[in-house]
């Protein structure tokens, strides 16, 4: 995200969203009743269109709608912000009437508040910051089969590939087929690190593939191999991904990263609780208690529960920052916010015991 313009006197910050992860954050941001102007399509019908059966004409407008709802869908990475329009051009849109703003990369859009929030600045400005920070890969290699998981802020992006390689009596040809399956490994590793600002791969498994992957790159791709290394697991697939997130190396490499910070926190947060050490609570009565007494150490929040009960939620989060508490927002989509969300979405470590 790039802020483009903040007046906050009037109310008015101007962004540009440059990446994916942009909308992520802007949902936790935009809210019913705040105000976006930006370029949209409309159809615009005349008299001479409406005689050809209703044919019709896009134009380009700029419109600002009277925000009623705000929808973020992680699986395809769209954000859709619906509302009235309460300002246009009236010859080609009816004021009062309704429109939605698909928002995507490239999209710029003005948000007008009543009051900016601290809260709501430091997710814009949190945003801005990410699109600077470098991405973590993780390649999972099994024989003919591998995951592959692109570290973002808002969600770990997950792909499969695989090639019928044979069995290991099936030996004509198969070496070839396995060279082949590098190849096309090789290939797609290289145009996401080009796509993506990713700054280190980490290329695991349970036997000896990963190694074998590793010295096909060092011969054949040195740009890849320069930003590789390799990660002894004991899981497959997607699970394996989840397991070298919580190694040392991944822990260092992605540790400012936001989703790597999801399952850091809530693990530590599940440690506690199995240690029944006394410094973790969870729930909205506990969690309150122990903001109020200033004893958290840091607060963990699944983001739909943020956005359902963000009134109820803002007041503990700020008892945490004044007391020099961190204050992190789980992704509920991913595997660390869906144990947070068995523990009634919202939790925290604690400093020293309360009770």
């Amino acid at each position: 995200m790039k802020i483009l313009n903040k007046d906050l006197k009037a109310g008015v910050v101007k962004i540009a969203v440059e990446n994916f992860d942009d909308l992520w954050y802007l949902s936790h941001v935009i809210v019913p009743g705040d105000v976006v102007k930006a370029k949209t399509e409309r159809r615009l019908k005349g008299k001479d269109d409406m005689e050809r059966a209703g044919k019709s004409e896009r134009v380009t407008v700029t419109v600002s709608i009277k925000v009623e709802k705000a929808e973020f869908k992680l699986d395809n990475d769209t954000f859709r912000i619906s509302g009235v329009i309460e300002q246009a051009p009236e010859d080609v849109v009816s004021m009062g009437s309704h429109h939605t703003f698909n928002v995507e990369k490239g999209t710029i859009l003005s948000i007008k508040k009543d009051r900016w929030r601290s809260f709501d600045l430091e997710r814009l400005g949190d945003a801005e910051r990410s699109t600077a920070r470098p991405k973590l890969l993780i390649a999972v290699i099994d024989e003919g089969e591998a995951c592959i998981g692109l570290v973002r802020e808002s969600k770990i992006e997950e792909y499969d590939l695989s090639k019928l390689i044979g069995g290991k009596y099936d030996t004509k040809g198969r070496q070839e087929r396995k060279e082949q399956f590098y190849h096309e490994l090789s290939d797609f590793i290289s145009q996401t690190v080009g796509k993506e600002n990713v700054s280190a791969i980490i290329i695991a498994g349970a036997g000896f593939e990963k190694e074998n992957f590793h010295k096909y790159i060092v011969e054949h791709d040195q740009k890849t191999a320069a930003l590789s290394v390799v990660e002894n697991i004991g899981s497959h697939g997607r699970s394996g991904i989840s397991e070298v997130m919580k190694r040392s190396k991944a822990r260092n490499i992605g540790e400012e990263v936001n989703a790597a910070r999801d399952i850091k926190f809530v693990a530590r947060l599940l440690e506690e609780i199995g240690k029944d050490s006394g410094l973790a609570v969870y729930g909205m009565t506990d969690v309150g208690n122990a903001a109020s007494a200033g004893a958290v150490e840091f607060l963990l929040v699944c983001d739909d529960y943020f956005i359902k009960e963000r009134d109820i939620i803002e007041p503990v989060m700020q008892s945490v920052k004044s007391s020099k508490g961190v204050v992190h927002l789980v992704n509920s989509a991913g595997d660390a916010g869906k144990q947070l969300t068995g523990l009634g979405c919202m939790a925290a470590v604690l400093r020293y015991k309360t009770k």
